[in-house]
C-alpha cells in the first residue's frame, strides 16, 4: 500500500500551499464583492439622478417602445446594448477599475451631498456611450417602476 506520508519540508510546503490558496480565494471573493457592491451603488445613483430629473423621464417615456418595455417587460425592437439590471451592473464593473469602484463605494458609504452625487454621475458619463447611457436610464426606470 502506498500512503502519502509528508515529512519535514514537505509538510511545510503543503501548509504554505494551503495558506496561499486561502489568501488567493479571499482576494478573489473580496474583489468580486467590491465590484458587485460598487456597481450596485453606481446603478442606484443613476436611478436617484434619473428620479430627480422628471424631464429626462418624460423624454424616455415619449418613445412608445421604451414605454411598453417598462410597463410590460417586453423587449424593445429598438436595439439597446442591454435591458437588465445584471447586464447594467456588469457593464459598469467592466468600465471601472477596482480602485474607482472602491472610491465610489467609500464615498457612498459615508453619504453623498449633491456635489458628490454630481461628480459620481459625471464620472459615469465619461465611460459610457450615448446608447449605453440610454440603456442604463431605461433599466433604472424599470427598477423605479418595480419599487
Amino acid at each position: 500500500m502506498n500512503y502519502l506520508i509528508l515529512v519535514g519540508d514537505d509538510v511545510i510546503k503543503w501548509w504554505l500551499g494551503v495558506i496561499c490558496m486561502f489568501f488567493i480565494a479571499l482576494g478573489v471573493i473580496g474583489y468580486l464583492y467590491t465590484m458587485d457592491y460598487a456597481s450596485e451603488k453606481a446603478m442606484e445613483e443613476i436611478t436617484k439622478e434619473l428620479t430627480a430629473n422628471e424631464e429626462e423621464i418624460n423624454k424616455l417615456l415619449e418613445d412608445p417602445e421604451i414605454r411598453k418595455y417598462i410597463e410590460t417587460g417586453e423587449t424593445p425592437k429598438k436595439k439597446l446594448p442591454f435591458t437588465s439590471k445584471n447586464e447594467a451592473v456588469k457593464l459598469i464593473s467592466e468600465r471601472y477599475t477596482i480602485n474607482e469602484l472602491a472610491n465610489i463605494r467609500e464615498k457612498v458609504s459615508k453619504g453623498l451631498n449633491e456635489q458628490e452625487k454630481l461628480v459620481v454621475y459625471e464620472k459615469l458619463l465619461e465611460k459610457v456611450t450615448d446608447d449605453e447611457l440610454v440603456a442604463l436610464k431605461v433599466v433604472a426606470l424599470k427598477e423605479i417602476k418595480k419599487k
